[in-house]
């Protein structure tokens, strides 16, 4: 009970942190949010993994493979997913990057063979499906639900998220098959991700939109430590006495976390659709992780 009760609180902790983000993500870009919220994140997570004395360094080629993992999953799949956030706000970012457990089924069943078993497949119609009813139906448009920008572009942006991070899954999970502590493999990505983020933010396109205030830094600091930070924590504490299937199932209840949270700090009522959206979406993502 304790192990489910860490999943859902993960959940909720990566909604609080989708919630605060919007605001500092317009201010910074993209880039250079997941810059600060990243280098907070790691921060945190050097000083729990040097109180817990668990540092182990894996052999160069699952080093290689958790590097190519983090340029896709940190670097393209993170900053996509606040591009996204930037012009759709959390809710909707939150309901259309679910659709990563429909990409990761169907990148298994291309790439590894993995078989797409009738609930699986019914699965990613519920994610689909999800997806679509957030995208299309926002019950009259109330503020946090405007859109900020391109509405095309900030659902391909979240689509592309989605793909990468699923990509990045399929690249890690070797190397976490073979019992790699997962807050060090993650200090590695966040290590690798962070000057690849720096890098980026010196091209044409990628700079800060203004200059980082005080409350700005704060703010994503604040989102870091709770997505990256908090969240991860509570998430690996679940993985160490719950299967990776009901944590995984658990822990992607984002959407439906989220909108509470939105409804007692703007004091709008969500639409109906938008309980309905993120209700399929997290059923269809329990049913991806099922051994069915």
């Amino acid at each position: 009970m304790l192990y489910d009760l860490a999943a859902v609180a993960a959940a909720v902790s990566i909604a609080f942190s989708n919630l605060i983000a919007p605001p500092a993500v317009r201010h910074l870009g993209p880039v250079v949010f997941n810059g600060w919220r990243l280098a907070a994140a790691l921060l945190a997570l050097l000083g729990l993994v040097a109180v817990r004395g668990a540092w182990s360094w894996p052999p160069a080629g699952q080093m290689l493979a958790l590097a190519s993992s983090s340029l896709l999953g940190i670097v393209i799949a993170d900053s996509c997913f606040y591009a996204a956030i930037a012009r759709l706000g959390p809710r909707r970012t939150s309901v259309i990057y679910t659709s990563w457990a429909a990409f990761a089924a169907l990148l298994g069943y291309l790439i590894l063979g993995e078989t797409l078993s009738p609930v699986k497949v019914a699965g990613i119609a519920c994610v689909v499906g999800g997806v679509w009813l957030a995208i299309l139906f926002r019950g009259g448009k109330p503020a946090s639900e405007e859109t900020h920008g391109s509405l095309p572009a900030g659902i391909v942006f979240g689509l592309l998220s989605a793909l990468c991070a699923a990509a990045a899954v399929l690249i890690a999970r070797p190397v976490m098959a073979q019992g790699l502590d997962p807050a060090m493999a993650t200090i590695i990505r966040a290590s690798v991700a962070l000057p690849g983020l720096v890098a980026l933010s010196r091209l044409p396109g990628f700079h800060a939109a203004a200059p980082a205030s005080a409350p700005i830094a704060l703010r994503s600091a604040a989102s870091g430590l709770l997505g990256m930070g908090f969240g991860m924590t509570l998430v690996l504490f679940a993985l160490s006495g719950q299967p990776v299937g009901i944590v995984s199932t658990l822990s992607s209840t984002t959407p439906v976390a989220i909108l509470p949270l939105l409804w007692a700090t703007t004091c709008e009522r969500p639409a109906q659709t938008a309980w309905l959206g993120a209700a399929c979406a997290v059923f269809g993502a329990a049913a991806i992780a099922s051994g069915y």
